[in-house]
């Protein structure tokens, strides 16, 4: 193997750095950039690779030396963006934005920030633009994967000295092994458990390893013809992806083996024809300093966009996105000169490797330190008024059931279903009894507070059963784009399983409606095959399925004699009133105008298809009756996210437990759950008048 410098190499980084900041900009045609992680994790693979194997079999491998070489690669220019991004959000984000940000400090310098942010977010969804150290996951990746590689390849060596094998063949088959499993675990996992799939080192590996096995391999020798097509197409195997590839796909898994060998297959060719269209193309002067930049620019970019994002209080224009990756740029190209180059050689900070390890230890220890600090502090420089206060509160005014009670799509299985005494509120709670079943979505989840209030005052008992993203609809299947259709219709099923076995009076239909049909669109659609034509993701035939599998619900509920209240979805506003709140009174900013009030004719908009179809079913089944939130956040023309000091959400359409609580005390509530209830009821409950607790 060949261990002298390839510009071809440092192009590539470009590429992969280059579609990463494009994709991060929303610019529309790279909609696949986030593809570039993965070529260099292709690279990285193949160069530590190579060097680690030729210091094992020349006997000159150290750990030491190498977690040196890691320090000096790796520390300088992350431990200045570090604190630099920590003391620019402190002036610039809000006290809960800025405690989340100092919450992700600390994984991001040890080093676990993929395994922090898989459990908080989805990487293509609204919440990651508003995460400054996001971006760190995929360095998390690599350095985990260093904590293993080297003793692993170190014990695959020295066992196949020791076998008829030989070392080198021994590694192959040893890392290969690894691959393979790695491999088939991130195309299952990125369809059962999609976030922690993209993510996570396991998934992940298999990218490493390929670009590990490149350099270990004997590959076989062909002419510079072959090697010239062969850099060609491998560089179309990663570009077309660029622009053909898009969040709502499945991904990694079989999805990224273009990029990942097609990043080989370019690698492969420039050892054979360095002058190949694309590796000469690759090796371009210009070319090669954005590769030779690639590090600094990807640690720079992301916060610089979502600074700028959060300055603005909106998206950034493509002229703004362009504007903050030029100074990217600027920042990048510094720290390459005077940061990285100097602190990269054996010879800094005094030739002393001890000195540059407690350097290192030194500048974790510190970056630990100040996001503690900020964290106990609970914000930033700057301190939000007693409205904001409330404003940014009202974010976490969550019902402790929508937190605990949420089925996890996550490997879902009958096994795996919440329980109802834990999930219940009643009487019967304890014993997991339940004469009201609350059925849906994490609209379900928002609401299932103010619905078991009134059951409960009623004397009786209602068991909440939520799975976010799922309409609680049987005859065929949802579709969106960060979780598979199947787990949605295996979670109805043993809801209605459940419902079969213990016979509850009363099941409450909760759910965002309107993704599935006046906002149903490529990422959120129904499909079924019980319905002619039923098959297409399109917004006019999710509206029939949507008809389809509502009057299916409905008929199977009545067939065994349960009452059913169809509850109309939530008004939705445009953005979380209680964020718009905080970032008024928080930047000042008067042009976001009324944040608690919406027009009703805005609302209609959105919830009218939902609510006809929602009422026009409940006619068609006896023992159906309707409850409209938009009749109680709507009044006089105008719908209200809050009164005086209280806010009735946690975000644009989920309800907060305040507003939960607020939606129990409407009369509406009581009288719809006393219809479904019948003479069954508690009736001297019933004529008891609802306290006014608000």
């Amino acid at each position: 193997m060949n261990l002298k410098y390839r510009p071809d190499i440092d192009g590539l980084r470009a590429v992969a750095v280059v579609v990463a900041l494009l994709f991060h900009a929303h610019i529309p045609p790279f909609r696949g950039g986030f593809i570039g992680v993965d070529i260099f994790f292709v690279l990285s693979g193949y160069l530590i690779t190579s060097i680690l194997y030729n210091d094992m079999m020349k006997g000159e491998f150290s750990l030491v030396d190498f977690y040196d070489r890691r320090i000096r690669r790796i520390f300088p220019a992350l431990f200045v963006v570090l604190p630099v991004t920590t003391f620019i959000a402190a002036f610039l984000l809000m006290p809960r934005q800025m405690v989340l940000f100092a919450q992700s400090i600390i994984p991001s310098a040890l080093f676990y920030a993929n395994i922090h942010f898989q459990g908080l977010m989805n990487y293509f969804g609204p919440q990651a633009d508003e995460t400054p150290l996001l971006h760190l996951w995929s360095l998390a990746v690599e350095e985990q994967y260093y904590i293993f590689f080297p003793l692993l390849m170190f014990a695959f060596l020295k066992t196949g000295g020791r076998v008829a094998l030989g070392p080198r063949r021994m590694a192959i088959l040893g890392f290969l092994i690894i691959a393979v499993v790695s491999g088939v675990y991130a195309e299952l996992s990125a369809r059962t458990q999609p976030t922690a799939s993209f993510f996570l080192l396991q998934s992940r590996a298999w990218e490493l390893l390929v670009g590990a096995l490149l350099a270990l391999v004997h590959m076989p020798k062909v002419s510079e013809k072959t090697a010239n097509w062969t850099g060609v197409a491998g560089l179309l195997a990663i570009v077309v992806p660029v622009f053909a590839y898009s969040h709502d796909m499945t991904f990694p898994g079989l999805s990224a083996a273009p990029i990942v060998f097609g990043t080989a297959a370019v690698i492969y060719a420039g050892t054979i024809n360095p002058a190949g269209y694309a590796n000469y193309l690759l090796s371009r002067p210009k070319v090669v300093y954005v590769g030779r930049i690639s590090y600094a620019l990807y640690l720079w970019h992301w916060p610089l966009l979502v600074f700028g994002k959060t300055y603005m209080g909106r998206a950034l224009t493509y002229f703004e996105a362009g504007g903050m990756l030029i100074v990217a740029f600027i920042f990048a190209s510094l720290s390459l000169k005077y940061v990285e180059t100097p602190l990269r050689h054996a010879g800094s900070l005094g030739g002393k490797r001890r000195g540059r390890f407690a350097a290192g230890i030194m500048a974790m220890a510190m970056t630990l330190a100040v996001g503690v600090l900020f964290e106990r502090l609970g914000g930033g420089f700057y301190p939000i008024s007693p409205l904001g206060a409330r404003a940014e509160a009202a974010m976490e005014d969550r019902s402790p059931f929508s937190r605990s009670c949420n089925n996890s799509p996550k490997g879902f299985s009958a096994a795996v279903l919440n329980p109802a005494s834990a999930c219940s509120v009643g009487p019967g709670a304890a014993k997991g009894e339940y004469d009201v079943v609350v059925w849906g979505d994490s609209h379900a989840g928002a609401s299932f507070i103010g619905i078991a209030e009134q059951v409960a005052a009623l004397g009786h008992t209602a068991r909440l059963q939520t799975m976010a993203g799922c309409p609680p609809l049987i005859g065929g299947q949802a579709h969106r784009d960060d979780m598979p259709s199947w787990t949605c219709t295996a979670f109805n099923a043993e809801v209605l399983q459940e419902i079969r076995r213990i016979k509850p009076k009363v099941a409450v239909l909760v759910g965002r409606w309107a993704m599935w049909t006046s906002k149903a669109g490529p990422a959120f659609t129904l499909t079924s095959d019980e319905v002619p034509g039923g098959g297409v993701r399109s917004k006019e035939v999710s509206q029939k399925v949507f008809a389809h599998m509502l009057d299916r619900t409905l008929k199977d509920l009545s067939d065994l004699r349960i009452h059913v209240v169809l509850v109309g979805q939530t008004p939705e506003f445009g953005r979380s009133p209680g964020r718009c709140v905080a970032e008024k009174e928080f930047y000042n900013r008067s042009k976001l105008g009324n944040c608690l009030e919406l027009p009703s004719a805005a609302a209609d908009k959105v919830l009218g298809i939902s609510n006809q179809m929602i009422a026009k079913a409940a006619t068609s089944f006896p023992g159906t009756t309707t409850f409209l939130l938009s009749d109680v956040f709507c009044r006089d023309g105008t719908c209200r996210a809050g009164d005086g000091e209280k806010f009735f959400y946690v975000d644009a359409d989920h309800l907060s437990a305040t507003g939960a609580h607020h939606m129990s005390q409407d009369p509406a509530l009581r009288t719809a759950l006393l219809k479904a209830l019948g003479e069954g009821g508690n009736t001297s409950a019933a004529l008891a008048p609802a306290t006014a607790k608000d």
